[in-house]
């Protein structure tokens, strides 16, 4: 089969190798199409001891359940030749977190497509015996370009229930990629008030205004003060009772507590990079307005649950997202995409 390998940072190679094998507790997936998310952007350009070279990276994965080992423990519903969906994040389901179920906060948790799982840049790609209780069945007529987005969706569905959107809240959301968006569709299910989106780039921004616009209030740049003074000349001086930071950004994190009103929520969803994650914020932000700074990391496997029937329910106003295709040979064109910030969510197909 062919396979992407990450040869170091910044570099892939397309290679022929062998198939993955089957573990009797697990199976194997012929991949359909395969998400290109933040973190395999980050690990890209960054690298990451969990993903050493050569790699195959790739943890947001649709295709057919083409074998399946003869002691695997299948979820219901799922059985060998569906198409299905594999949650990336794995989990023990021992610990305490998994069983109040918080799985995305396990305490013995790994991600597929990492160290020692190889992930789904390929053709064919392994189940291992901890994801299978992850696949979930896809509705037959879902796309499978769209599909790949559960997992990421999943994700910001978590930090849009950390966020606490009430009615009529004024909602920011600094950074317009994919996350960006789709927060922005599911903030203004939840009712708010007013939708701002946030970014360092004029043309992101044009592109996530023709994704999801209709959802949107007005977009901004964040320009020099990294949007403060606009987003406060919106709202009277008052700032944005709930903010979700999208963007692995260091200023985006600042700016947030000059932007947050009094008593606002502020989640900071997308994490930094593991060689420099110490950011400088001021505290008497948080003290003179009494703030709350929560985080978000990944999903519940009752939030991938929601998003797939989400997804399907609301496929019409949430397929621009994904912006860009491309076929396993020109996975690197994928990552340069991503790098000019040209376009959303790029899906890989096989």
């Amino acid at each position: 089969m062919r396979a992407a390998f990450m040869t170091g940072r910044n570099a892939v190679e397309l290679r022929d190798t062998g198939e993955p094998a089957l573990d009797p507790r697990g199976a194997v997936l012929r991949v359909e199409a395969c998400g290109v998310c933040g973190t395999d952007a980050r690990t890209f350009f960054n690298g990451d001891y969990r993903a050493p070279s050569p790699w195959i990276l790739g943890h947001e994965p649709v295709g057919l359940l083409e074998r399946v080992g003869a002691e695997a423990a299948l979820p219901p519903g799922v059985k060998e030749g569906d198409r299905v969906f594999l949650g990336s994040i794995l989990t023990c389901g021992d610990c305490q977190q998994c069983g109040e179920g918080f799985q995305n906060l396990c305490e013995h948790h790994l991600l597929y497509g990492y160290e020692p799982f190889p992930g789904a840049f390929a053709e064919l790609a392994a189940v291992p015996p901890i994801a299978v209780k992850n696949l979930i069945p896809i509705p037959h007529d879902l796309p499978s370009d769209l599909a790949t987005v559960v997992d990421p969706f999943a994700c910001a569905l978590n930090g849009i229930e950390v966020l606490d959107v009430r009615l009529g809240d004024t909602v920011l959301i600094l950074g317009s990629g994919p996350i960006g968006c789709w927060q922005a569709v599911m903030a203004r299910d939840r009712g708010a008030g007013k939708v701002y989106l946030c970014d360092v780039s004029r043309e992101r921004l044009d592109i996530a205004l023709g994704a999801v616009g209709r959802f949107v209030d007005d977009a901004f740049l964040a320009g020099e003060d990294n949007g403060i003074a606009e987003l406060l000349g919106r709202t009277s001086g008052a700032g944005a009772e709930r903010i979700s930071v999208a963007a692995p950004s260091k200023q985006a994190q600042q700016a947030s507590l000059e932007m947050a009103a009094k008593r606002a929520r502020v989640v900071y969803f997308a994490g930094l990079p593991k060689h420099d994650p110490v950011s400088a914020l001021d505290m008497n932000q948080l003290h003179y307005k009494e703030l709350a700074i929560l985080g978000a990391y990944g999903a519940t496997r009752r939030q991938y649950r929601i998003t797939m029937d989400y997804l399907n329910r609301r496929r019409d106003d949430l397929a621009a997202v994904v912006t860009h295709r491309f076929p396993l040979d020109r996975i690197a064109e994928a990552f340069e995409t991503i790098r000019s910030g040209a376009g959303l969510k790029m899906v890989i197909q096989p």
